[in-house]
């Protein structure tokens, strides 16, 4: 029975040590701690939550370019011969959003995007020094911010009722979120931003040959629009 004993005893070990050295080659990672001291403060985000939306009593779904990004509308055939605009505002009563874009100018707003969309493409554009041509494209984007687009249309418009909660959670207030979808036909904006380059270049003539080739590639960065 001693012997029994003493057998069982030392498998056991054996066993232990088999298993201890076989995990030696795959120990997981180790999880790195916050340094002694710290305070680890977990950030929980309550985002919006929908109520009631335009189409929601008759059943209805929210419409596609309510999600979808300016750039993926343009894209898309229906939209492939005009620039897209989205604008929205938010307030808590519906009549008062609805009041607020009758107020809207939607030609001076359009201009504006138009004049921020150009300046974004030039600066991730590669034109060279963009030093050379700097203050020529602020003054281009000038021009474009002041211009006015006939062609501006509203096509959609849709409405969103939203909780909103604070940073604990708690309910805070309940808001509309009004959305409304602008297009403007292409070759319209396209012949704008061609026009202020030209003036642009007209106005002041480049210093050097090499001022003037920085000129002629922004030219030709815009001669497929914006």
């Amino acid at each position: 029975m001693k012997r029994l004993s003493v057998l069982i005893v030392a498998l056991a070990v054996i066993a232990f040590v088999g298993l201890t050295l076989a995990g030696c080659g795959s120990k997981p990672a180790p999880v790195e701690e916050a340094p002694k001291g710290a305070i680890v403060v977990e950030t929980k985000v309550y985002p919006p939550k929908n109520i009631e939306h335009k189409k929601s009593a008759l059943g209805g779904e929210v419409p596609n370019w309510v999600f979808e990004d300016q750039m993926d509308l343009e894209a898309s055939d229906k939209y492939k011969d005009y620039y897209v605009f989205k604008f929205d505002e938010r307030g808590e009563s519906l009549d008062g959003v609805k009041a607020w874009t009758r107020s809207f100018v939607a030609a001076t707003e359009v201009a504006r995007m138009v004049s921020t969309r150009v300046m974004n493409k030039f600066a991730g554009a590669q034109v060279g020094d963009k030093n050379m041509v700097e203050t020529y494209m602020e003054e281009v984007a000038k021009v474009l911010s002041e211009a006015q687009y006939a062609g501006a249309r509203k096509v959609d418009d849709f409405w969103v009722y939203q909780q909103h909660y604070k940073d604990d959670g708690k309910p805070d207030k309940k808001l509309y979120m009004y959305l409304f979808l602008y297009t403007v036909p292409r070759e319209q904006i396209d012949a704008a931003i061609a026009r202020a380059l030209d003036e642009q270049s007209g106005k002041v003539k480049p210093k050097t040959e090499e001022e003037k080739v920085a000129r002629d590639r922004v030219k030709e960065l815009f001669s497929d629009g914006m």
